[in-house]
């Protein structure tokens, strides 16, 4: 037992370094992915791009429906019975593709009235770019919970960092070509497009066998009824982190939402950190909950933070002190310039939360899905009412100030849901 613990330990942290290499590769291609568009279009052309991002992360949560949560949690359960996985994911891609064709065409058909809503024409040509990047997407999402399911995190991490520079060659590639602003969104659909053969071969190859004939009716009605009582938690979960640049859209113009997602991406980079542990945190939840293990479940947490917080706290300081001369190097554009107070505000937030988030999916592995999407939209209400109550008042200041409150409280709440809901101690 002591050596299968040992094993175990030992996968989880070469795991969580694969994990964190990828994030490094997010982190870097947001980070250049921003600079190449300020540089090489302007920050008019980055509150464009990242404004149709925004939209694009809330409808393709829609498009996926939930469905991949269910994945997630089923091939965690399941994952020593191949066949049975099997029948999982290709029930779940089935449904996926036709969830994901409706929404694209509506996206198509309505990207004009979300243009009229921002009073930006270019989102609204942007929104046409990324309708069938929602397909793709939704695929890729059922696959990468197949792959995490099946902790199999160094594919994971390769797929996920791979989706980033895809994004970053095709804005490097429509740039070169001297494309408008508004189109770099393609960038969206033809990554996840590139990525899906992709994905497929890997699990075919890698996993277990997706044949047509491998659908059921079973998984898919547990999918669906599943997907239907989480899926909003995945919606609002991302729209979360970009309720500050579509509210600052609202009341303010596409140079100012440059400014300001300039900083906001970058912060959202580092607190992406907890989201990698909960990637390899998820599937021992799954596997502790099944064999009611919550013990397992509260040493782990004790651990993580007593290494994690002082991690993120140096790291939090450093990044706060580097940024502004990494600003003027990289951009050197005095409009930028306020997006230094920006980012100092939405880090201390960040490093608050970052003890508690990786046991963000602590509901759903526990079967209460429902819950998690409450839980999570409380979040975005917090946010959405934080927002439009502090934007007019504080401009930009006042949507970081926000964002890093909301922060703060979903370290508090996923503390008190476990506690109450899951009988564990976080």
């Amino acid at each position: 037992m002591m050596q299968t613990s040992s094993t175990l330990t030992r996968k989880f942290q070469v795991d969580t370094l694969w994990n964190v290499g990828s994030l490094a590769v997010l982190a870097g291609s947001g980070i250049l992915l921003n600079v190449v568009i300020a540089r090489g279009v302007g920050a008019e052309a980055l509150g464009v791009f990242n404004q149709v991002f925004a939209i694009y992360i809330f409808l393709s949560q829609l498009s996926v429906g939930g469905i991949h949560l269910s994945v997630l949690k089923q091939i965690s359960h399941h994952v020593d019975d191949p066949a049975r996985c099997a029948r999982i994911t290709v029930s779940a891609l089935t449904a996926c593709a036709a969830l994901s064709t409706l929404f694209a065409l509506l996206t198509y058909g309505l990207g004009g009235l979300a243009g009229r809503l921002l009073d930006s024409p270019g989102v609204a040509t942007g929104l046409l770019w990324i309708a069938p990047g929602l397909i793709f997407f939704a695929l890729n999402k059922v696959l990468l919970n197949a792959v995490n399911g099946a902790a199999a995190m160094r594919a994971y991490a390769v797929f996920q960092a791979a989706r980033f520079v895809l994004i970053v060659a095709g804005v490097v590639a429509m740039i070169g070509a001297g494309l408008p602003g508004a189109y770099l969104a393609a960038s969206l659909t033809v990554a996840e497009a590139v990525l899906t053969p992709c994905l497929l071969v890997y699990v075919e190859r890698r996993l277990w066998p997706l044949r047509l004939s491998s659908h059921r009716q079973r998984w898919l009605r547990e999918h669906l009824s599943f997907g239907a009582r989480g899926f909003l938690s995945g919606a609002l979960g991302e729209i979360n982190t970009r309720v500050d640049i579509l509210v600052l859209g609202l009341f303010t113009s596409d140079v100012l939402v440059g400014v300001y997602s300039f900083a906001a991406i970058l912060a959202e980079g580092f607190s992406q950190l907890p989201i990698v542990l909960r990637r390899n945190v998820d599937p021992l939840l799954g596997a502790a909950f099944a064999s009611n293990d919550r013990q397992r479940i509260e040493r782990h947490a004790r651990d993580l933070r007593r290494v994690f917080y002082p991690a993120m706290a140096v790291i939090g300081v450093l990044a706060v002190v580097v940024y502004p001369v990494l600003l003027k190097w990289l951009v050197g554009d005095a409009e930028f310039a306020a997006s230094s107070r920006v980012f100092t505000v939405l880090m201390i937030g960040v490093v608050i939360n970052a003890g508690y988030r990786p046991f963000l999916g602590i509901l759903l592995q526990s079967g209460h899905p429902g819950r998690h999407t409450l839980l999570v939209a409380t979040l975005v209400t917090a946010n959405l009412l934080g927002n439009v109550l502090l934007i007019p008042w504080l401009g930009l200041e006042g949507a970081a100030i926000a964002t890093a409150l909301v922060f703060v409280l979903e370290a508090v709440l996923i503390k008190l849901v476990a506690a109450r809901v899951c009988r564990v101690k976080l």
